[in-house]
């Protein structure tokens, strides 16, 4: 069992990410495609994503253990947004850090890229970083709108939750198998340990790739508990419906658009959640405006997007 307990600080200190953290995405991603997953929109995303995997990816799979744990260096905190300054984030992590997470868990006999990984060979390093980069590329690139879509649908549940019912509400419905009781957040797991926010508070992911509940509470960071993300089927695009009215009436990048700001976004977020370029998105959002679907709220030199209440009815109206 995990416990997670709060001061009454830690109640209104509770945040969410507002898009996943590319690396934690990726270890999760790759974590799904192994064995004993059962989140039903894991199955289907792998059913679809399993044969897009490359060998060159190889050095990701070997940081995955059967039982889906993975080392805390695969995903370091990161300043910057985006996958290449967490890559070199990634490749920047001392090599002694390496060792202290990796060797205990480690048979007599490993892998010849974990040896050279352990001994901090350069080419290791650069190897676990272009197969991060490849994994986005072809495993996740092709989902990226609808896990997008899911994420955003998923914090706009929250956020209703939130304004209608306040933050002990949100705690309480994040998921079945969560307890919310006398300031203590419990869920099974096949082991003992308590988590003291002590007013550091707490982050929330929402995540398509996971069962359960995972906490993640490192020194130096604010605690991070992933949860299974509203079920909503991750598609791969070859077999998106073609009667999609809505991409028929706006066009397909469009439609996407609308769905995802269901949690309102910047721009730059906006194109990571759709895998395009700022300047796509931007001409999208104007054209989006242009026709009255969306706002834009511009402050401290950022664009955020926010859907109006046209769309919202328009987007009740998708099937």
């Amino acid at each position: 069992m995990i416990r997670i307990h709060f001061t009454a600080a830690d109640v209104g200190r509770v945040t969410f990410l507002p898009e996943p953290e590319p690396l934690r995405q990726t270890a999760l991603a790759a974590r799904a495609l192994g064995p004993g997953q059962t989140s039903s929109t894991a199955r289907r995303w792998r059913r679809a994503a399993g044969s897009r995997v490359r060998p060159a990816m190889t050095p990701l799979f070997k940081l995955i253990s059967p039982t889906g744990q993975f080392p805390g260096f695969l995903t370091p905190p990161v300043d910057r947004a985006g996958l290449e300054p967490a890559i070199e984030c990634l490749l920047e992590t001392p090599a002694d850090l390496i060792r202290a997470e990796l060797e205990p868990h480690l048979p007599a006999e490993i892998h010849p890229y974990m040896r050279a990984l352990l001994r901090g060979r350069a080419d290791a390093r650069r190897a676990l970083g272009g197969a991060v980069r490849e994994f986005h590329r072809l495993v996740l690139g092709p989902s990226a709108i609808d896990l997008g879509r899911i994420h955003a649908a998923d914090l706009a549940i929250r956020s209703r939750t939130v304004l209608t019912a306040g933050s002990e509400e949100l705690l309480a419905t994040l998921h079945p198998k969560v307890s919310w009781q006398d300031g203590i957040l419990s869920f099974s797991m096949p082991f003992e340990h308590d988590v003291k926010l002590a007013g550091r508070g707490l982050r929330l992911c929402p995540s398509p790739f996971v069962s359960e509940c995972l906490i993640f509470d490192e020194p130096g960071v604010v605690p991070l508990l992933v949860y299974p993300a509203v079920a909503l089927p991750v598609v791969d695009p070859a077999e998106r419906d073609s009667a999609d009215a809505l991409a028929e009436l706006l066009g397909r990048t469009r439609a996407a658009v609308l769905r995802t700001l269901a949690a309102p976004a910047g721009t730059s977020q906006l194109a990571r959640r759709l895998n395009i370029s700022n300047a796509s998105a931007s001409e999208h959002a104007r054209v989006l405006r242009t026709a009255g679907l969306l706002t834009t709220d511009r402050s401290r030199g950022t664009a955020h997007h926010s859907l109006t209440p046209v769309a919202i009815q328009l987007l009740s109206m998708d099937g």
